[in-house]
């Protein structure tokens, strides 16, 4: 267990903003979560990197992070070191001779400005990305995807901060995909990714992510936080179709709701708690294996303790 002075001692004349104590709903896209130890926003990747050898040296636990998105905290919060990767932002459009056209991406940077980017330099190939809520590090980790398309489909490398330190670039024929993962070293970081493009006609590609943002917005609940899909597609059957034939769409447990729009999303319709949505998560899966013999697998990332355990 870390405190705030070991934390403190630990990060002594780092230049970084650090919260303690810092409360996790202030920054989950769900607004759940309890305190976390201290809260760092990374400046750049030096910087990432000299933090997590102090924090590694001292035996403090941390956990990097893009923008929180997919990720609920139990209500005990996280004993140790978040990392904020939002200092990470950089984008730029590369013409690579004889390679063709990328974006390159730190991780900490929103895939909404990648797509933004990639629109204003007239390529296409991202589009698929836009209206995914979420950072780059994190997309790639958990192999994001919509309407057919995955980041695997546009990789040509990813850099990584490997467990001792080192830092490796893997091109993407040294990566394995599966549905919602990239398969990179163990407790490897990822630091940033080069994403391939192609030249397209740029009217075709405003109108595709145009096409795209509507189609979301006519799905997906906006109006109430989320973190977006919370449970793994099962092979021929979306999890939403499923939670929605066993008769749980709308299903509400305190202010924790199974969306009526669609039922692949939870949403916080006021004062949930990270318990309120963890059961709700066990009540979905429960049921699910009752009546249909299946396995619920959670796309988000859940972290942290409960509240009895951090009392």
């Amino acid at each position: 267990m870390s405190d705030k002075k070991e934390i403190a001692e630990t990060l002594s004349g780092c230049t970084e903003k650090i919260f303690y104590d810092e409360p996790m709903s202030q920054h989950t896209s769900l607004k759940v979560g309890g305190n976390a130890s201290a809260l760092i926003v990374v400046e750049n990747e030096d910087r990432l990197i000299q933090i997590i050898r102090r924090l590694r040296e001292a035996e403090i636990a941390y956990l990097p992070v893009g923008n929180l998105t997919n990720v609920i905290v139990r209500d005990g919060g996280y004993q140790g070191v978040i990392l904020l990767m939002s200092g990470l932002n950089k984008i730029e459009y590369q013409q690579i001779p004889g390679s063709g056209h990328f974006i390159y991406a730190e991780a900490g940077a929103s895939l909404a400005r990648v797509v933004g980017i990639s629109d204003e330099s007239g390529l296409t190939g991202l589009e698929f990305c836009a209206g995914i809520p979420g950072s780059v590090g994190g997309a790639v980790w958990m192999n994001a995807g919509a309407f057919g398309r995955e980041m695997k489909d546009v990789i040509a490398e990813v850099s990584l901060l490997t467990d001792c330190g080192r830092k490796v670039t893997l091109p993407k024929d040294e990566i394995s995909f599966c549905y919602r993962r990239a398969v990179l070293p163990e407790k490897a970081i990822i630091l940033n990714a080069r994403l391939k493009a192609e030249k397209g006609e740029q009217g075709r590609i405003k109108e595709k992510i145009r096409e795209i943002m509507e189609l979301r917005r006519k799905k997906h609940p906006l109006a109430y936080p989320s973190a977006g899909s919370v449970f793994k597609n099962l092979p021929g059957l979306p999890a939403g179709r499923l939670i929605e034939e066993i008769g749980l769409k709308g299903k509400s447990i305190g202010d924790a709701e199974v969306s009526p729009q669609h039922a692949n999303f939870i949403v916080n319709k006021g004062n949930a708690t990270a318990s309120d949505i963890l059961t709700l998560i066990d009540f979905i899966q429960s049921k699910a294996r009752e009546e249909r013999g299946v396995n619920l697998e959670t796309e988000v990332v859940i972290i942290g303790e409960d509240q009895c355990r951090r009392n």
